[in-house]
């Protein structure tokens, strides 16, 4: 696998990974299109708009058929957050050219439909069209109301809803009903000028061979786009916990609680640190012989599952288990516990068992072109230098105890959220 990041313009930076074993092209163009909670709607709103018709190809019928006749090419669009920042994300991925039967140039044909997606909106009067608005307005509604459906996902939406009370800028991924329903057509047109003319933009493309059509892409979009500021997403800044455990407890007709235990971080994803926190993770949460599940689940029997998300743009983490209400508070006493323990130290046999599981996690992302690009494009997100998979694989050779301890020491629990059962729900 080789890589290298050029910069096609002032703020807009083209990043190229090829690998011979891939089969599959994709790339993706990312904005950093601002913060708060009008700018999370807007920029969902628009990636559902624009990636239903654009003035070469003016309804999503044609799109599709477009991307039929392209070996059943895949265009993705979504609108993800980094930390404070909202990011609309547009991806399409393909078949390589050197499997084309009837030598369709597979690849210029994906590249001139994504960029006349991102550069060449269908309007109607000026406007984008009302019919279409209106059904991603609905859509974006329907995805909202359905995150309660996931209880566990609920939870975890909540908890850091008030993980982030202090934060105006910050905002989950779609923004609130209330602004959702309040957008017009007009102001997600303006939220779109404004990207096309201020947001740092990335582009990845991930491919088996070096292609000149992409820098034929990131050169016209460039000269479209034209100059803006560098930038990366925001993080929040790091804020010291009280000293005592502040709880909130939310009720609702389900059969069992779901337990979560909000913590702050010393450091995010710029203090060199990483595999050090990917390791802690593993050893304390995401691997099938990790602590939580040793401890908590197995030896206990206090939890159906238990693990950890890292929120580290926020420099924040969560511990979720999903229990029985009766046994909730001493689920709660042995995850503090086990937070505590790991700050004492980790042994050299679960280090090495704990590494070699995650270097297979980690060099399994290569094994996907779609996988690659989103492990490149966070990196160029977070202004962070190229670093394939394989380098970090490597780099967690050098990890010690001492380093794991470093990342627990500067883990502080502070808060406890539960979604609490009711009692009299039938199973």
């Amino acid at each position: 696998m080789e890589h290298k990041r050029i910069k096609a313009e002032d703020g807009i930076n083209l990043t190229v990974i090829t690998d011979k074993r891939y089969k599959t092209t994709v790339t993706s163009v990312s904005f950093i299109a601002g913060e708060g909670e009008r700018a999370a709607a807007c920029s969902a709103l628009l990636t559902g708009v624009l990636s239903r018709s654009c003035r070469k190809y003016p309804s999503l019928i044609e799109i599709n058929r477009a991307l039929d006749d392209l070996y059943d090419a895949q265009l993705n669009a979504d609108s993800r957050h980094y930390g404070l920042s909202q990011v609309p994300v547009f991806k399409i991925s393909s078949l390589n050219n050197r499997y084309s039967l009837d030598k369709t140039d597979i690849t210029g044909g994906c590249l001139d439909i994504l960029y006349s997606i991102i550069a060449e909106p269908c309007l109607v009067s000026g406007a984008f069209d009302e019919k279409v608005f209106e059904s991603e307005k609905q859509q974006l509604i329907s995805a909202v109301n359905s995150i309660i459906n996931n209880r566990s996902n609920y939870a975890l939406f909540r908890c850091t809803d008030e993980l982030m009370a202090y934060e105006p800028r910050f905002s989950q991924r779609f923004g609130s009903l209330k602004t959702i329903r309040e957008l017009t057509p007009a102001d997600v047109l303006d939220f779109y000028y404004d990207v096309i003319k201020n947001a740092p933009v990335n582009i990845v493309f991930v491919s088996s061979e070096d292609d000149p059509r992409i820098y034929e892409f990131a050169e016209k979009t460039a000269e479209k786009l034209g100059k803006r500021g560098d930038g990366v997403v925001t993080g929040a800044e790091f804020r010291q916990p009280g000293k005592r455990m502040k709880r909130k407890i939310e009720k609702m007709p389900i059969t069992q609680d779901v337990l979560c235990v909000g913590c702050a971080l010393d450091g995010d994803y710029r203090d060199g640190l990483g595999a050090e926190r990917a390791l802690y993770g593993e050893i304390f949460s995401q691997n099938p012989t990790s602590r939580l599940f040793e401890n908590v689940r197995e030896k206990l029997s206090l939890c159906y599952y238990c693990s950890s998300i890292p929120l580290l743009d926020l420099k924040k983490m969560i511990i979720y288990a999903g229990v029985d209400g009766k046994n909730r508070k001493k689920a709660e006493a042995e995850i503090l516990k086990q937070t505590e323990l790991m700050k004492n130290g980790v042994s050299a046999d679960e280090l090495e068992r704990c590494r070699l599981s995650l270097k297979n996690d980690i060099l399994s992302l290569c094994d996907s072109p779609s996988r690659t690009a989103a492990w490149y494009a966070s990196r160029d997100l977070h202004g962070l230098e190229l670093y394939s998979p394989y380098e970090f694989s490597a780099s967690l050779d050098q990890v010690t105890p001492d380093g794991v301890v470093r990342v627990a020491k500067g883990i502080t629990p502070y808060f406890t959220y539960v979604l609490e059962g009711d009692s009299d729900v039938e199973n």
